[in-house]
């Protein structure tokens, strides 16, 4: 009979090797729970009620570090959007902001955020629930992206609602200005939207309850400037914006002087043109404050035609010159080359004396 080998038995790495199959082993279940969850997420409860939109997606992907975190990874539900929580909206529950800070949305910055969407919502929207919808914080763009992509929601941070229009205001410009700068636009069109909205009451309370760009206290000239700008024709505001030397807010503040609410279609089509001719050389000149406002004033007062003289030669033998004769200004400059000193006497007596003829016709006595 042969020996049986022995075999040495370390305990330790069989511990370990122990530990390890049942850790994969639990994994491996997650997994497939996860997985059947995927495709029959009621179990065995029967189809969803729910249409597949009205779904909040699973939670962004975890290789994008500033990608919001879905804390509501459930069927949508209103009751569900708690202060605080981030949800996967449907589109077609979502409202935009009436009085947002970003009143322009050009059209190279929406697709800017399109193309990024497919890879995932850097960071998320805020917004409220107010009569069985969410109400847009801040995230005008994001939204305006998404519907332009095959997306179907937004993905929303839930606060709790504003107190009022004003507050809502507030609210959107301290998100936008976290991210970027107001434009001088921009604010001059939130400012009359704020007005339109009923938000305030007038211009007086505007100045009492709305912080100039940068801070500060706005003065009754300022926000009159500003109003005015917004007046302009949308189509020169969308021309402007985008370009460093057409977005000051003394750039735009000179071209809104050249419209006047009491024009007629005619005179403002007739200075639109006019104004995008202002906008197109300021552009291309790359023109100051000081040279915008006296090219705004040149193109106001047309272009100025110079009253040119008629000029008639005179020659009597030596003596040479010419009658040069201004119509408009009802000017004669008479030159005549030649004459000697005791010769000028008599001409100065006959010249007076033909003055003094043709004037007497006209009625007009020698004085």
């Amino acid at each position: 009979m042969k020996p049986v080998r022995k075999v040495k038995l370390d305990n330790v790495q069989a511990m370990q090797a122990h530990q390890q199959a049942a850790s994969s082993a639990a994994v491996d279940k997650f997994a497939a729970a996860e997985a059947i969850t995927k495709i029959q997420p009621n179990g065995l409860a029967g189809p969803m009620s729910i249409p597949l939109a009205d779904l909040v997606m699973e939670p962004a992907r975890a290789t994008l570090p500033r990608a919001p975190v879905v804390t509501k990874a459930v069927p949508f539900d209103l009751n569900a959007c708690l202060p605080d929580e981030i949800v996967r909206v449907p589109l077609y529950l979502i409202d935009t902001n009436p009085v947002s800070p970003r009143q322009i949305y050009t059209g190279e910055e929406i697709d800017k955020i399109a193309k990024t969407l497919p890879n995932g919502q850097d960071v998320a929207a805020h917004g409220y629930v107010e009569e069985g919808r969410i109400k847009l914080i801040d995230g005008g763009t994001r939204f305006r992206a998404a519907k332009i992509t095959d997306r179907s929601y937004l993905d929303v941070k839930i606060e709790r609602a504003p107190r009022d229009k004003l507050d809502l205001f507030r609210r959107a410009r301290e998100l936008n200005e976290q991210r970027s700068d107001t434009g001088a636009l921009d604010f001059a069109l939130s400012l009359h939207t704020l007005l339109k909205e009923g938000a305030v009451s007038s211009q007086r309370e505007l100045i009492e309850k709305v912080e100039a760009p940068g801070g500060g206290r706005l003065s009754e000239g300022t926000v009159s400037q500003y109003l005015r700008m917004a007046r302009m024709p949308e189509k020169l505001q969308r021309a402007m914006v985008g370009s460093e030397e057409t977005s000051t807010a003394a750039a735009l503040y000179a071209i809104a002087t050249m419209f006047d609410e009491n024009m007629d279609g005619a005179q403002q089509e007739q200075r639109q043109e006019l104004a995008f001719e202002v906008i197109e050389e300021v552009k291309r000149r790359k023109l100051n404050k000081a040279q915008i406002v006296a090219l705004v004033k040149s193109k106001l007062d047309g272009p100025k035609s110079r009253d040119r003289s008629t000029v008639h030669p005179l020659a009597f033998g030596a003596h040479k010159g010419q009658i040069k004769m201004f119509t408009r200004k009802g000017k004669i400059e008479l030159t005549l080359a030649g004459l000697t000193e005791s010769e000028m006497p008599e001409m100065r007596t006959v010249l007076v004396k033909a003055l003094e003829d043709f004037m007497a016709k006209k009625g007009v006595a020698s004085t």
